[in-house]
């Protein structure tokens, strides 16, 4: 075999062998672009879930946040005769204090015996907000939320997790530092008195301006708790309804 022939040879088997090498790494590349597509779209519908477990938490928190204002209203309507039987009453109509069973079930406390020191719970109550968000933090760590091309997308799902979520804790927070000051106004009372003297007496023997300045504040901070709730609702909706346009989810 002459120098020619052995030159159209082994270029022909190079040839071969690159176009091979193009082939394989080819194929690859789709084989990891199928795999990115389907742990994004995997992504994408275990947050979608998780969102809408978010909005159903936030629905009843909101209603929560709701008859805590009215029962709160009612203590103001009422403050000079503010009695026991009122408190209940108005709970029992609109509950918002509550416990989880074991099962993961919300009970709302209107047997007698969740009663019991009615008067401190009932005007200092909170209801802590806890929305599940294990699934987003997931996504920021494992650096798969960089994975999803849209960037809208990407700061959507942040800004409804970050910046609009902080609007709901900021006045979570108001609402608590409110809670706290009556704490504190009921203590002063028991330390000044002269005499052993229970809470639920304290409300009910005791008010004076300042307590009532305080309720009238808490109202004001519950208003502003729901205002922010509502607006976070809205956007987790709209998350959701844009992801699951977006990868038909």
């Amino acid at each position: 075999m002459n120098k020619k022939e052995l030159f159209f040879k082994y270029s022909l088997e190079f040839v071969v062998i690159v176009i091979g090498i193009l082939i394989s790494f080819y194929i690859q590349r789709l084989s990891d672009e199928k795999r990115q597509l389907r742990e994004i779209n995997e992504s994408i519908a275990t947050l979608s879930y998780e969102i809408q477990t978010n909005i159903n938490y936030c629905d009843e928190h909101l209603k929560q946040l709701q008859n805590m204002q009215i029962v709160n209203d009612s203590v103001l309507k009422n403050f000079e005769t503010l009695n026991k039987d009122s408190l209940i009453n108005w709970h029992n109509k609109h509950p918002f204090g509550h416990s989880y069973l074991e099962d993961g079930k919300l009970r709302y406390w209107t047997d007698e015996s969740d009663y019991d020191n009615l008067f401190l719970w009932m005007i200092t109550w909170w209801n802590t907000f806890a929305q599940n968000e294990i699934y987003f933090k997931s996504l920021i760590s494992s650096g798969l939320l960089l994975n999803i091309e849209d960037a809208s997308i990407r700061e959507d799902i942040e800004s409804v997790y970050v910046t609009k979520k902080k609007r709901v804790e900021v006045n979570e927070g108001l609402l608590k530092a409110n809670s706290d000051k009556i704490f504190l106004w009921v203590e002063q009372q028991r330390d000044n008195s002269k005499i052993t003297i229970s809470r639920d007496e304290i409300f009910k023997n005791m008010k004076n301006l300042k307590l009532k300045n305080l309720i009238e504040d808490r109202s004001f901070r519950i208003e502003l708790r729901i205002m922010s709730l509502k607006n976070y609702l809205s956007s987790l909706r709209s998350l959701k309804t844009k992801l699951e346009t977006k990868f038909s989810v």
